[in-house]
């Protein structure tokens, strides 16, 4: 019976949590810290709590910071399309830092892995941004730790909700306002997709059936180079799951322009089925 109700969703999924299982990982908990963060409540950037996004990973091309993703598993990272085009495409020139937090040292129990390869979305569009979600399957499995451990992923009916506050982490430009040497970490609530297609706004350049908004009209908190691909963590029931993944926007900051970020919930097939046609339990394919 178990097996039938499997084939006929496609995707499993924990009808309790709301939280899709990828294939290998029903044993691991998602979404949990080890190390909780102090606050939630300061609206604003600032430096994260060492140990408290463990699933959040670094991306190198070829040594330089490039790009931002999450930990799905021991082996597949989620981040975006549009940071491997062109050259970047090429597998060997990227590596993955995880349980990273001071780019000036190396830090106890990080761990830095390479690349395979990329699984791009064949459906991405380079001029309106569509389908911007990508994985990286990784040479070497991760160890998990108290700093390194996955993230949950939503199902389908798990979508943000309008005014939710949500939080962005990485290693990306902070133009003065924070040391971008080190993790930091901003909370931005989620906007209205009527709002976000204003046309004082982003209009018709916004996708609201696969992408959404997160940030302030005023602007000032935002995600920016070098952020791009990290996920945008909600948390449901205790559980931290990556609702989106900071996809891009104009400017860093700017008023009426907040970020946009592709909306993990839509993806959900499209994720496990790469993994799932690539794995086999503790031995990625190829």
């Amino acid at each position: 019976m178990l097996l039938a109700i499997v084939i006929f969703l496609l995707v499993p999924e924990n009808v309790l949590s709301g939280t899709l299982t990828l294939p290998c990982s029903s044993n691991v908990l998602c979404g949990q810290p080890v190390h909780q963060p102090v606050s939630l409540r300061i609206i604003g950037g600032g430096e994260a709590p060492v140990g408290a996004w463990p699933w959040v990973v670094l991306l190198t091309e070829l040594g330089y910071v490039s790009c931002g993703g999450a930990i799905l598993n021991n082996r597949f990272i989620l981040t975006a399309t549009h940071c491997f085009l062109g050259k970047s495409y090429d597998p060997k020139r990227w590596q993955v830092m995880a349980g990273k937090h001071n780019l000036n040292r190396h830090d106890p129990g990080e761990q830095t892995v390479n690349v395979t390869r990329i699984f791009l979305h064949k459906n991405y569009n380079n001029e309106t941004v569509a389908n911007d979600i990508a994985l990286l399957m990784l040479e070497q499995p991760l160890t998990y730790s108290n700093l390194i451990s996955p993230i949950c992923l939503p199902t389908e009916d798990q979508g943000v909700n309008t005014g939710e506050n949500c939080l962005l982490a990485g290693w990306g430009a902070t133009r003065g306002t924070a040391d971008q040497m080190v993790l930091n970490q901003v909370i931005l609530p989620i906007i209205s997709d009527d709002i976000c297609s204003l046309l004082d706004w982003y209009g018709s350049d916004f996708l609201p059936n696969t992408t959404f908004c997160a940030g302030y009209e005023q602007g000032g908190q935002d995600g920016c180079t070098g952020d791009s691909g990290g996920s945008l963590i909600c948390r449901r029931n205790g559980l931290w799951y990556s609702q989106g993944i900071l996809s891009w926007g104009y400017g860093c900051g700017e008023y009426k322009y907040p970020g946009i970020y592709t909306d993990v919930s839509k993806y959900g097939s499209w994720i496990y089925d790469i993994i799932q046609q690539n794995t086999v339990c503790n031995s990625p394919v190829g």
